[in-house]
């Protein structure tokens, strides 16, 4: 049961780390299709058609499909300033307390998340703008994006109770070594 909880792990942070590096290749195409977008705009008053309705889809992706990886990467935000001063022990235990809140909440907005898109795409929303682009796509993206990032917490709480790894702090020295999800028992 242990090999398998971790073999898990080590499928998810790949898969959150794969996330990542799409999130950066939309970076590259949102970014060419701007440039492009507002030179054609000042040079010859063209709009290219669809790009920005089409960018706001990719900003959505590039936001909530990255956050698993910020997860998996223990690089999420954080403030220590109290939890950094508590025993090891106690800073663990805070630690998977924080978590099991976190992953109440994430479940609360990933239901909400989904009852939208579902809702957007029976009434068949679009967008309001020269171009009507379905809004369940972009509501779904977000849906998928928080889901995933549950079960990257999710994980990470595996890993907390099979190693004693802290959900949300860097492990500086497991990162040198290569370690990081990759522990084999």
């Amino acid at each position: 049961m242990r090999q398998a909880l971790l073999a898990c792990a080590r499928r998810t942070n790949a898969l959150s780390q794969g996330m990542a590096r799409l999130t950066g290749l939309l970076i590259i195409v949102l970014m060419l299709a701007v440039v492009a977008d507002s030179l054609l705009r000042g040079a010859a008053n063209i709009a290219i058609w669809g790009v920005l309705e089409l960018s706001t889809m990719m900003l959505l992706a590039l936001v909530y499909l990255g956050l698993p990886a910020t997860q998996a990467e223990r690089v999420n935000f954080r403030v220590s300033v109290f939890t950094d001063r508590l025993p090891r022990r106690a800073n663990l235990a805070l630690g998977g307390l924080l978590l099991l809140l976190q992953l109440a909440l994430l479940a609360i907005l990933a239901w909400f998340s989904w009852r939208s898109a579902l809702f957007s795409f029976h009434r068949q929303e679009v967008s309001i703008g020269l171009v009507e682009i379905p809004l369940w796509p972009h509501r779904t993206l977000v849906a998928v994006g928080l889901t995933l990032l549950w079960w990257q917490a999710f994980v990470s709480g595996i890993e907390l109770v099979l190693h004693g790894k802290h959900p949300y702090e860097l492990d500086l020295k497991a990162e040198v070594e290569g370690a990081i999800g990759r522990q084999a028992a």
